[in-house]
């Protein structure tokens, strides 16, 4: 049973996640080898390097959530099967 927290957790930047799944290859063909600032569904700017698009982000947007990705990166999933399984907890 999931508790309130781990619900928002889960749909933290989803529709960031989503526009930028949805135009990926956009994106990379406007954008290429730059970091992108999304939130919402609106890319807010294009820098050179990640902690550039991070810096902005803080100064835009201050705690509110945002994206940053490489255009046309794949997304990086990862996984902890001794989590998912249950033999070690994290607390």
């Amino acid at each position: 049973m999931e508790t309130k927290l781990e619900e928002s957790f889960d749909n933290l930047l989803e529709t960031e996640s989503a526009f930028y799944e949805k135009n990926r290859t956009e994106l990379l063909m406007k954008y290429p080898n730059r970091f992108l600032l999304i939130r919402g569904d609106k890319v807010h700017g294009d820098f050179p390097t990640q902690g550039h698009a991070i810096t902005e982000g803080v100064r835009e947007f201050g705690s509110t959530p945002f994206l940053v990705r490489l255009a046309g990166e794949e997304p990086l999933v990862l996984t902890a099967p001794a989590l998912t399984l249950g033999i070690l907890q994290c607390q």
